[in-house]
């Protein structure tokens, strides 16, 4: 029988991890350079084959060829969709930056200058002026910012090009609808542009987001995302309201735990009132009661059991509706928040934690696996199923379940490594 250290497992398995992936990168960059020495024949003959169903799905031919015909591949795009970020990003750091003084302070401007627009956009809509300018904020800076890409390049670039199959349909069926839009929306090709992943003006929708969201508040029969505000600020409202924006109901708010906590309730699968919450003496950070009692809200602790932590309620899920990640959705709620009342986050962050290296979030992914926990693919990212593995494994050897990854995760997952017996393999 065969003994094998746990760490041993790891280190091969994390150095075996860096082979690919110095492999990957590697390889993406001949294959890069490969696909753009091909591109005259490879995409052209693409482009012929999109054509077809194009022309099947009632775009007009000359559009097509008008759009499309002389096209070429955009080298940034490939690279951008083959680039992965070195490390992490605190959360703070992230919030420093887009909940800035000078976002805030322009933001109050717009909301003054455009005050009867939000007021007939939020009696229409329900959704409250300060989420909005949130959105709206993070999404382009209010307007300064949306990217300079011809959209339909982009698209047809990655649609063609890129290395992951689920990005390349999704891109050629967003193509498709952005050809639609030129057809039937009196939008000019040069004038759709936005970010490199094809996120279209202001509210960086993309294309099948303008067919369904995108509002002509202005009632000049253009549907304009790119200069015109009241149909950029009509859009994102619409776009919330049909996600299932409450009206009458907070993003969320920030709580104090009681000392002695079980940390199972750490999940956002655990929904109760805030009255029960109550009952657990959960309690707002500025003494008030809670506005909702009988309103449901799961815990959100972003930063840890040493930093800031909220009840966050389904219109925090509705934010992430826009973008799918919970340092965006607190971005925009705790923006709105200052917008709105100039309340800031009490609690400190925890300013010494140094942000993990995609390798250091990957050990902590093998470690959980094996140690029985799933957090899922070692990819190096931090998604729910990993902080759901963190918090698991927390709570059965005895610590605060906060499902927080740090370096200091990393040496206790390494510490219980060292003090186990080694795995018996037959």
């Amino acid at each position: 029988m065969l003994k094998v250290n746990k760490n041993l497992v790891v280190v091969v398995k994390s150095i075996f991890y860096k082979l690919i992936t110095l492999f990957a990168i590697s390889f993406a960059v001949t294959l890069v350079t490969t696909k753009m020495a091909m591109a005259d024949a490879n995409f052209e003959k693409w482009k012929q084959e999109f054509r077809v169903e194009a022309l099947e799905q009632g775009i007009q031919a000359s559009l097509f060829d008008k759009s499309l015909a002389a096209l070429k591949l955009d080298p940034d795009i490939i690279r951008l969709d083959n680039s992965q970020p070195e490390f992490t990003r605190n959360i703070w750091e992230y919030l420093n930056n887009a909940t800035s003084d000078a976002r805030i302070k322009k933001g109050r401007s717009l909301m003054n200058q455009y005050d009867a627009l939000f007021d007939l956009v939020e009696e229409r809509y329900g959704v409250q002026r300060e989420i909005i300018l949130a959105i709206w904020a993070l999404e382009s800076d209010y307007g300064r910012n949306y990217g300079n890409k011809n959209v339909v390049r982009s698209l047809a670039t990655l649609a063609y090009a890129s290395g992951s199959k689920k990005r390349s349909k999704f891109a050629r069926n967003e193509l498709l609808i952005s050809l639609k839009i030129l057809q039937s929306y009196k939008i000019h090709s040069k004038d759709l542009v936005g970010s490199w992943a094809g996120a279209m003006g202001q509210p960086q929708f993309m294309p099948s987001s303008y067919l369904k969201y995108a509002v002509d508040q202005n009632s000049d029969g253009i549907i304009d995302l790119w200069q015109t505000i009241p149909d950029v600020v009509a859009s994102i409202a619409h776009y919330l309201a049909e996600s299932g924006w409450r009206k009458d109901e907070s993003w969320g708010v920030e709580v104090k735990l009681p000392r002695k906590f079980d940390w199972r309730l750490n999940s956002s699968s655990y929904q109760l009132r805030f009255e029960q919450w109550r009952e657990l003496n959960v309690t707002q950070v500025n003494g008030k009661d809670y506005q909702y009692p009988l309103r449901q809200a799961a815990l959100f602790i972003p930063a840890g059991q040493f930093g800031p932590k909220f009840l966050v309620t389904h219109n925090f899920d509705v934010i992430k509706l826009y973008n799918n990640s919970s340092s965006y959705a607190l971005a925009v709620a705790q923006l709105s928040r200052l917008l709105a009342s100039g309340e800031k986050i009490q609690a400190a962050w925890p300013l010494s934690d140094k942000a993990l290296s995609r390798y250091e979030v990957e050990e902590i992914q093998m470690r959980l696996n094996l140690e029985g926990f799933s957090p899922g693919l070692a990819d190096g990212k931090i998604g729910i199923k990993t902080r759901e593995a963190i918090r698991a494994w927390q709570v059965e050897q005895g610590y605060a379940g906060d499902g927080y990854a740090n370096l200091r995760l990393l040496g206790l997952l390494r510490q219980q490594a060292s003090s186990q017996k080694p795995l018996s393999i037959k």
